[in-house]
């Protein structure tokens, strides 16, 4: 992607030639990093959180508001993400949509794919959390 950024740059300041297609694949590889990281930076437990209450908590607290963060937001969201894009992915997939722009690149539909498939692996971390938690607690007692 870096490579890709440098180029339009390059060809753009040296050479007066934009590219649509460049800068779209440069958005779509930007999309698809997020879209695709947010469950790996889920389960790596490194999203932007605020630590001053949960710091302090003990083990067992924590574990427990983790499993109320998961069963009341995580995989509400999650779920609500894959069925709300369901909708839109299919009619997507059903033109072949491609780009509105004049010499952008065909292949929309593939990029909004990813909304539901992120809303799904989020959901698989979710319960995988889930899981890890009440088993936590589990052997706790």
């Amino acid at each position: 992607m870096i490579g890709l950024v440098i180029l339009t740059i390059f060809l753009r300041y040296f050479f007066s030639i934009g590219s649509i297609s460049i800068q779209e694949l440069i958005m779509y590889f930007h999309a698809s990093i997020f879209m695709l990281g947010i469950s790996y930076t889920y389960k790596e437990n490194s999203h932007v959180k605020i630590d001053i209450f949960y710091n302090k908590l003990s083990e067992k607290n924590k574990t427990i508001l983790s499993l109320i963060g998961v069963i009341l937001l995580i995989i509400p969201f999650a779920i609500f993400i894959i069925f709300i894009s369901f909708d839109m992915v299919s009619s997507s997939w059903s033109i072949f949509e491609g780009s509105s722009e004049a010499g952008g690149l065909d292949l929309v539909f593939i990029l909004k794919s990813l909304i539901p498939l992120s809303g799904f692996l989020i959901l698989l971390q979710a319960l995988s959390e889930l899981f890890k938690n009440l088993q936590i607690l589990k052997n706790e007692y």
